[in-house]
């Protein structure tokens, strides 16, 4: 799935879980979906943190390869569980969902992702879509779509615009 997929998504998906929880629509919320959205991706030079990681995602694809360790349900959990340890903040909330969503909507593509990661390479998927065809965008324009009326409907667009004006 290509960046500003796994982005709109994983806010549809975080949309999603804020109006049906305590969790607030914040600035903070939906800053940490999108940077959790992005990092697992760290594994692949030519994507969108990749080419901005000075070198880092060279060495982490080198290491474990496209869709590897990163895409791994195991790593994730140390992740959550660290993140979650250090901060209760809505931003450490969002992170670690939007890297949750991101494992999930890699597990819907043709290539799949290895969720039990060291324990076995094998990559489980229900196969969807292929990265940037006509599904993939399909996709995305149904979850753009679905977070526009999850937002006018729940007013979480409201919310989220004071939460700025609150700088929350």
């Amino acid at each position: 799935m290509r960046y500003h997929s796994h982005i709109v998504t994983s806010l549809c998906f975080g949309a999603a879980v804020a109006a049906h929880t305590s969790l607030s629509f914040s600035v903070s919320y939906t800053a940490g979906i999108v940077v959790g959205s992005l990092l697992p991706d760290i594994d692949e030079p030519k994507s969108y943190v990749g080419r901005r990681s000075m070198g880092v995602s060279n060495k982490v694809k080198e290491a474990f390869g496209h869709r590897g360790m990163t895409h791994s349900l195991v790593v994730w959990g140390i992740i959550a569980l660290v993140t979650m340890w250090e901060s209760s903040s809505l931003f450490a909330v969002g992170f670690v969902l939007g890297y949750l969503f991101h494992i999930l909507e890699d597990f819907f593509s043709v290539q799949g992702v290895p969720l039990f990661w060291p324990f076995t390479l094998k990559r489980f998927k229900i196969p969807i879509y292929r990265t940037g065809n006509f599904i993939e965008k399909a996709l995305f324009y149904a979850a753009f779509a679905l977070l526009v009326y999850i937002g006018a409907k729940e007013q979480l667009f409201f919310e989220w615009w004071r939460s700025l004006a609150l700088f929350r």
